[in-house]
């Protein structure tokens, strides 16, 4: 999954193929003339499509067209397409009930210092004769998992040449075949955004930049309607909002459910999975020597997002990062496995191995994850030592209450600046007042379970347990092995109609056989090239779960539990 995943979407799933269409474009114009007295709009759209400078200033009268809202036509897919030619057999993705037309969003929105930008969103709609395919259609607004690479398009649905190409079939077979209208964004700084980083878990930024490109999608829907685009003419946006994301996705869709509650505009349910909520705690894991897979790509993405956003996290890369790494940028236009072989970023060392004459560091418990010894070596590494001690002091001087074993929620008072803009992005504390699905793995290598999933669970139980506290909240562990495998209903989650049925059932049946056959393959695998010692096969079977775990088979899982768990027939609230 991590050292050497071709598709460099850390959150990825399995290849697949299909034909790509040429795209045509089509933009929302409003046409603007500048004014020298006063700030006004009147096109009721236009806050979202231009930018004044100067404003009122007589000596300076200039507009600044800032980023469209525009669409653009990328492929279309009938239904035998889509069951045949997807690859996606081993998913548990229903049979298509319709055809499928994919758009390209384009939209303005604010990067992590406020800075107006521009991103692209899939737009997928559903086609077709059958009731499930036209008329009153609800919407998925989807968060997808990390990644590095620029070239990110989440339109790029049976495209096997693009990174995002894999999650997206599946997503559109998922949702979009079934019937949701999908509104998916790349967000800012992949595709053609102008942004030049990501924003990477910057909680108000991706949540903002969801709902710019939910509203941008709307306003599409409604003016190619208008212009009897027969695209759009046969569907409606029937009010019901659904919200689902994959690990950094399933911490984007908690946070945007936040917002939008915030906001005070309506959510029908929410499917998080694997994400990060617990941030600040999950840091200081890492940072003490949990390093998890996948932390050379997580780290350079966070440490930008987060210095753009606050501004003091470090004085220059080099404070943070060592010789070798600290030019690089992400996103790339390079693949993850490029940047490694061009020596731009280490394949899984984090941290220094056994860094001498330092006694903050030796006070640290060795790693508890049987993998860590991964995320560290004696040269080539990626965080410098000095910036890791400085870290680590604080932590263990203000340490968080999770980890402490004190409590559930971030230290109180850490002095570190990058500790402190983990816990301003922590999600621990929120409580979704909508119907909840929180899925995930126990075993997860990558965004640990028990640390992430488990603190929120037990601040939702908390909250739950409240007199008329109206929450309906179900935490999914897909993994039944070694007793666990737990289903937590909190508040009124029992009564959920799926509650009496075999899907949840289904679910961790079909994952249990799934990560069997990934097993069984890697054993058979190693004895076709001559390995007989059964610790050796043993060690090929553990190194194909940990490759395969979070990206490829906790999240087919966890998108079957969000399709089922949103078809139990909620109403829009």
């Amino acid at each position: 999954m991590t050292h050497s995943q071709s598709n460099n979407n850390i959150d990825g799933n399995q290849k697949n193929t299909a034909s790509v269409y040429t795209p045509q474009t089509y933009a929302i114009t409003t046409s603007t003339k500048p004014t020298m007295l006063r700030c006004t709009l009147s096109v009721a759209v236009a806050s979202s499509l231009l930018l004044l400078a100067g404003c009122g200033d007589d000596d300076n009268d200039q507009i600044i067209t800032a980023y469209p809202t525009s669409v653009q036509s990328v492929s279309a897919f009938n239904k035998t397409q889509i069951d045949n030619r997807f690859g996606l057999g081993n998913t548990a993705t229903p049979a298509a009930k319709c055809d499928i037309k994919i758009e390209k969003v384009s939209y303005p929105t604010k990067g992590a210092a406020g800075e107006r930008t521009n991103a692209t969103a899939a737009l997928m709609l559903p086609s077709g004769d059958s009731a499930d395919c036209q008329g009153d259609r609800p919407i998925l607004l989807y968060a997808h998992g990390t990644t590095t690479e620029k070239v990110y398009d989440f339109s790029q649905v049976g495209n096997p040449q693009n990174p995002a190409g894999s999650e997206a079939t599946l997503i559109a077979a998922n949702f979009a075949a079934q019937g949701y209208i999908v509104v998916a964004p790349n967000y800012a700084g992949y595709d053609d955004s102008d942004l030049g980083y990501h924003p990477y878990l910057v909680a108000d930024q991706q949540s903002t930049d969801m709902v710019d490109a939910l509203d941008s999608a709307r306003l599409i829907i409604d003016r190619q309607q208008q212009a009897n685009n027969t695209k759009y003419t046969n569907i409606d946006d029937s009010g019901k909002l659904f919200i689902s994301g994959y690990s950094q996705g399933g911490y984007v869709a908690m946070a945007t459910a936040r917002l939008l509650e915030q906001q005070g505009k309506p959510v029908t349910a929410i499917a998080p999975s694997s994400g990060p909520y617990a941030l600040a705690a999950f840091g200081d894991s890492i940072f003490s020597g949990n390093v998890n897979i996948g932390a050379t790509r997580f780290a350079p993405l966070l440490a930008t997002g987060l210095q753009k956003k606050y501004k003091n996290i470090y004085r220059n890369t080099t404070d943070i990062f060592t010789i070798n790494y600290s030019n690089t940028q992400l996103p790339s236009l390079l693949s993850f496995g490029e940047l490694v072989a061009a020596n731009k970023l280490p394949d899984n060392a984090l941290f220094e191995n056994n860094p001498q004459n330092n006694p903050t560091l030796d006070m640290l418990q060795p790693p508890t994850v049987p993998f860590a010894f991964l995320g560290f070596a004696d040269d080539n590494y990626l965080i410098k030592t000095d910036f890791r001690t400085t870290y680590v002091a604080d932590a263990l001087q203000n340490p968080d209450s999770l980890l402490a074993e004190t409590g559930v929620l971030p230290a109180a008072n850490p002095q570190n600046n990058l500790r402190k803009a983990l816990k301003a992005n922590d999600l621990r504390g929120y409580i979704p007042k909508m119907p909840t699905l929180i899925c995930g793995g126990n075993s997860d290598p990558t965004v640990y379970y028990d640390l992430n999933t488990g603190s929120m669970t037990a601040i939702l139980q908390q909250a739950g347990a409240a007199p008329a506290s109206n929450l309906n909240i179900t935490v999914l562990d897909v993994d039944v092995r070694n007793n666990r495998g737990a289903v937590t209903p909190i508040g009124s989650a029992m009564s959920n109609p799926w509650m009496s049925t075999t899907a949840i059932d289904n679910i961790q049946s079909r994952f249990t056989t799934t990560l069997t056959a990934v097993q069984n393959k890697a054993v058979s695998d190693a004895q076709q090239a001559g390995v007989t010692d059964p610790t050796l096969l043993a060690q090929a079977a553990g190194a194909a779960i940990l490759a395969s775990y979070h990206g490829g088979l906790v999240s087919t899982s966890c998108t079957q539990a969000a399709r089922e768990f949103f078809d139990q027939s909620f109403t829009a609230l």
